[in-house]
This record gives structure tokens, sequence and C-alpha cells, in this order.
């Protein structure tokens, strides 16, 4: 798998700009779809039938799909091996700033997603809610471990803008986690020495709980050293799904 993301596109077939008259109805259409796509979950997986149509579209396209994203202040990255396309945010009004708990999920998640594909040569990379909390809590051993509640939240909230995929159970521990490879630009570590580094400034914060913020916290985003604000194009939670089970202890 490629680490070296591409960000021009420069072999796209249309020599036509994307502002121009001869942008065809249709084409209009699946720009919209596109935009909408990468506006309210920050990428597209060809993997997932519902948006194989849009990304095959956006690869045929992808010089329209770059102007527009520089118009409006993204920065599209295309990872050819992974089949993925994702928009991300190189303005602040386009991020979304994370709470504590919420970055130390992720900085988790990172971790477990890193060492999965680095030294075990995983492609996808599952696990259980259960084996996520106890591995959560030998990285963060001075913080509560989160109700089963709040992780399901957040759990929520990152599935909502394709970092994760979920399947839910009736015991919430069994429910099983899948983190996708868009992770890795949400949270572009260089090398696990500047995860450690981060990681071990929450650990000396023995005093905070998890889901208090802090207005010297380590951030998480575009920049190891300027995160807290989560690289997705839109900043709304999702709402609780139908089909969830109800609380129970993670």
């Amino acid at each position: 798998m490629s680490d070296t993301p591409h960000t021009s596109h420069d072999d796209t077939p249309q020599s036509a700009g994307l502002f121009t008259p001869t942008l065809q109805s249709r084409d209009k259409q699946m720009l919209q779809d596109v935009a909408h796509r990468l506006l309210s979950h920050g990428s597209l997986l060809r993997a997932r039938g519902s948006e194989k149509a849009l990304y095959d579209w956006s690869i045929e396209h992808m010089a329209w799909l770059d102007e527009w994203a520089q118009v409006i202040g993204l920065k599209i990255i295309l990872q050819r091996d992974d089949r993925l396309i994702m928009a991300v945010p190189e303005v602040p009004s386009l991020t979304r700033r994370l709470r504590r708990d919420e970055t130390l999920v992720a900085l988790a998640l990172w971790y477990d997603y890193d060492v999965e594909v680095r030294e075990n040569g995983a492609h996808d990379v599952f696990f259980s809610v259960r084996d996520f909390n106890e591995q959560f809590c030998s990285k963060f051993p001075s913080m509560q471990p989160l109700s089963a509640s709040r992780l399901r939240e957040i759990l929520r909230g990152f599935a909502k803008f394709n970092l994760i995929e979920t399947d839910w159970t009736d015991d919430f521990s069994d429910s099983m986690i899948q983190v996708l490879p868009t992770l890795r630009f949400a949270i572009p570590f260089p090398n696990i020495e500047e995860w450690l580094k981060v990681a071990n400034s929450f650990n000396s914060d023995s005093e905070t709980p998890a889901d208090e913020s802090t207005d010297d916290e380590p951030e998480v985003g575009t920049d190891p050293e300027e995160a807290g604000d989560a690289p997705t194009a839109a900043a709304n939670e999702a709402a609780p799904s139908s089909d969830e089970p109800e609380d129970s202890q993670a």
C-alpha cells in the first residue's frame, strides 16, 4: 500500500475548466453529488457500492474536482491503492475542533491501525470494542475509561466522517470497529515517535478527566503540532441511529 498521497492530477482527459459553459448538465449533477458527499463525509470510498459511481466519475474528472476544492479551501487527496478520495480542509472555517476524549479515541485508533498495517502487514483492520477498550486503557493509564454511551457517540461521529466503520451488536463490547485508511490523513503523524510525544503529553496531565477540554492540550489535526481541529469538511454530529443497541458497559 502506497504511503504517499497523490495531490496532482494533470493526466485527466478534459481540457475545459470547471467554470465554463461547456460543463454538461449530467456532469454538473455528478459534481454536485460528489461535492455534497465530500462536504458531508469527507471522503469517497469505491468499496462502498453507493460511492462507486461517484468515485469513478471523480477519477475521470479530477481536474474539475481539484478546481472546485481549491475555490472553497479544500485539498483533494487521491489514494489509488486504497481507491480513496479525501477532501482535507486547508482553512480553519472548514475544520471541527475535537473534544479531549474524542482526541484520545482518535489517537488510540491511529496507533492500533498503524501497528496492524506497519508491523503486521494488514490491509483491513478490525477489532472489537472490548479489545479497543483494553488497549485504550494501556495507552492512557492516567485517564478514566469512557462510558459505553460516550464511546459509542464518539465512534458514531467518526463513522459519519468515514474514518471508521462499525458493526453494532446487542452487547456493545462485542461490536466491531473497522479503521479506514482515511484516518491516516485525518491524523497524519509522520511516525510513531511523534505519536508518542502527543500521547505522553496527555498521560502527564492526569488531573483532567478524559471527557473535558483544556486550553493547553496537545492537538491532533493536519499537523501534529497544530491538532485539535479534525480535518473533516463538516462539523455536525451524526444523529443516533434507530438500530443501535441501548447503553451497556463497554
